[in-house]
């Protein structure tokens, strides 16, 4: 039976999505990612920003002019828009006129990724005062060794300040947040997330998630025990939006270096760029089992990679 399945599944990617339909796609993915800036203030050893050999793309910030025009440009309906991707979101001062916008937008939620440290807590006033924005913060702080092998060079003990002074932020806002941290077998996830909500009031889920290999780098990664023999069709070519700071489109998030772009949203429109002849012809590739005709696809191993998550939420007895 799962054999069956198998050749039906694969029948459908080659001859169907790839051979009939030539790589289009008439469903548009309902969340994209538009990024404030791709500078950040730490260099993660979980982030090509943590290897100096690596320049990647031009560091910049997104104007409000080309966050408008983006807007202009979305033509279908979306869920959620998340402000975040190859850089630290609150280095961008524009941050609250970005969550001002999308709060206009009629259902379509916003989701700001930051890794909390040292931010501008001013502008998370500012911020705050959108009711459609979530707020996650990327915070290892299980123990003093862990985080400082992760977010160099951020130090353990100033990272317990700044989540104090965010958790009172929010407090005095009525506010909730989520942290995220990478996984470690040496810890205890359900003791330490019961630790930390009994310690921050403002706190409602953590997440527990493996470390990625990044494509081209692999070191971001734990590969250890979750990596597959079998190869997955790449969520990212067909759920994969992520508009870079100068607008350009991207069909994965892990687009580092800007290899994927297929189109510019300042001057497309969404659903064009979605189904623009270059996303069509990558998308061609992977439903033909052609990723290595692909620069950034071809050594990859996020399709063979098996990601771990363990949620814990925050409910009062």
């Amino acid at each position: 039976m799962p054999y069956i399945r198998s050749f039906f599944r694969i029948f459908r990617q080659i001859f169907v999505n790839g051979l009939l339909r030539q790589g289009y796609r008439q469903k548009i993915p309902t969340s994209i990612i538009i990024e404030p800036t791709n500078a950040c203030n730490l260099k993660c050893s979980c982030c090509p920003q943590g290897n100096v050999l690596q320049a990647g793309r031009t560091k910049g910030f997104m104007s409000r002019t080309t966050f408008l025009e983006i807007l202009k440009n979305i033509d279908v309906p979306l869920k959620e828009i998340s402000l975040y991707l190859h850089g630290e979101p609150f280095l961008n001062k524009d941050l609250d006129f970005f969550a001002a916008q999308i709060d206009k937008m009629k259902n379509t939620l916003t989701t700001i990724y930051s890794n909390g440290y040292n931010i501008d807590m001013e502008l998370l006033q500012k911020v705050l005062k959108y009711k459609k924005v979530r707020f996650s913060f990327s915070m290892d702080i299980a123990t003093q060794e862990i985080y400082e092998n992760i977010r160099f060079p951020a130090k353990y003990s100033n990272a317990i300040d700044f989540l104090s002074v965010i958790n009172n932020v929010f407090a005095e806002n009525n506010r909730k947040y989520e942290l995220t941290m990478i996984a470690d077998k040496n810890i205890d996830e359900q003791q330490l997330s019961e630790q930390l909500f009994s310690q921050y009031s403002q706190l409602k889920k953590i997440s527990f998630g493996t470390k990625f290999p990044w494509p081209e780098h692999f070191y971001t990664g734990n590969l250890e025990n979750n990596i597959s023999k079998k190869r997955k069709l790449c969520n990212q070519i067909i759920n994969g939006i992520s508009v870079f700071w100068t607008g350009e489109v991207s069909m994965c998030s892990y687009d580092y270096s800007g290899k994927l772009i297929i189109g510019d949203l300042t001057k497309q429109a969404l659903s064009e760029i979605y189904n623009s002849q270059q996303a069509r012809k990558i998308r061609k590739k992977h439903f033909f089992y052609q990723c290595n005709k692909i620069s950034i696809c071809k050594n990859c191993i996020l399709p063979r990679f098996n990601s771990k998550t363990t949620v814990f939420n925050h409910t009062k007895k």
